[in-house]
C-alpha cells in the first residue's frame, strides 16, 4: 500500500478515535449533570417539605398561643364572676340573717318592736340561685369534673332563664369537654346557640362545636361549623383560632 493511503488510514483512525472519546465524554457529562440536577431537586424538595412543615408548625403554635390566651381571659372573667358572686352571697346572707335576727328580737324593752319583713321569696330565691351556680363552677376551676357537671346540670334544671344559665350551659359543656366526653360537650355547647342565641359565649360556644366535631372524626362538619364562626363572628378571638383550625383541616 502506497504510504500516502497509509497516512490517509492513520489520520482516519485517529479521528475516530478521537471522535468516539468525544462522544464518550460528551455522554458521561450529560449523565453527571443530569444526575447532578435530580440531586438539586431531590434537594429542593425536601427544603419545600421542611418549609411546609415548619409553616404548619407555626400556624399550630400561634393557634395554640392564641387559645391560651382566650383561656386566660375566660380564666379572668370567670375568677372576676366568682368574686362578685360571692360577694352577692355574703350581701344576700348577712341581709337576710339581719332581718331575721330583728324578727326574733324586739331591740329591748323599752323601745318599741321594729317589724321587719321577712326575705322575700324571690331574695332566697336569688340566694340559691347564686349558691348553685358558684358551688358548681368553683368545682370545675378545683378540678372536680363530675361534681361540676351535676351542678351545672342542677343549675340549668332549676332556672333555664336565670341571669348565668347561658355560661352554665358553656361551663357545662367545658366540664365535659375537659373529660372528653366530646357528644354531651357539643350538645350542651349547642344549647347555648339554640336557648341563648344572643349569649356573650356564642362565639366560643360555636368554635368549641367546631373543636368537638374534629375530636370526633367528622372533618366535612368541623370545617362548616368554623367556616360559619369566621363568617359570623370576624373580629372575635375564637375566631382567629378557627381559621388556624381550618388551615390545619385542610392541610
Amino acid at each position: 500500500m502506497p504510504s500516502s493511503q497509509l497516512g490517509s488510514l492513520r489520520v482516519t483512525a485517529a479521528l475516530g478515535l478521537l471522535l468516539s472519546s468525544s462522544l464518550a465524554l460528551g455522554a458521561a457529562s450529560n449523565r453527571e449533570l443530569e444526575d447532578r440536577a435530580n440531586a438539586m431537586e431531590a434537594r429542593l424538595q425536601a427544603v419545600e417539605r421542611s418549609s411546609k412543615a415548619l409553616v404548619e408548625l407555626q400556624q399550630q403554635i400561634e393557634a395554640g398561643r392564641e387559645e391560651l390566651r382566650r383561656v386566660r381571659g375566660q380564666i379572668d372573667e370567670a375568677k372576676h364572676e366568682l368574686d362578685g358572686l360571692r360577694q352577692q352571697q355574703r350581701d344576700l346572707y348577712s341581709d337576710v340573717d339581719r332581718r331575721l335576727l330583728l324578727i326574733e328580737n324586739d331591740g329591748g324593752t323599752t323601745a318599741p318592736k321594729v317589724l321587719q319583713p321577712p326575705p322575700s321569696e324571690s331574695e332566697m330565691r336569688a340566694v340559691d340561685e347564686a349558691t348553685v351556680y358558684g358551688d358548681a363552677f368553683a368545682a370545675l376551676k378545683a378540678g372536680r369534673i363530675d361534681e361540676a357537671v351535676r351542678g351545672f346540670q342542677l343549675y340549668l334544671t332549676k332556672y333555664p332563664q336565670g341571669p348565668r344559665a347561658d355560661n352554665a350551659a358553656y361551663w357545662l359543656g367545658e366540664s365535659h369537654y375537659v373529660a372528653k366526653d366530646f357528644e354531651s360537650a357539643q350538645n350542651a355547647f349547642q344549647s347555648v346557640l339554640n336557648d341563648y342565641p344572643d349569649s356573650r359565649k356564642a362565639p366560643d360556644a360555636l368554635l368549641k362545636i367546631g373543636l368537638c366535631y374534629r375530636q370526633l372524626g367528622d372533618v366535612a362538619n368541623a370545617r362548616d361549623v368554623l367556616g360559619e364562626l369566621v363568617a359570623a363572628y370576624p373580629g372575635e378571638r375564637a375566631s382567629d383560632i378557627a381559621r388556624v383550625k381550618l388551615s390545619e383541616l385542610e392541610s
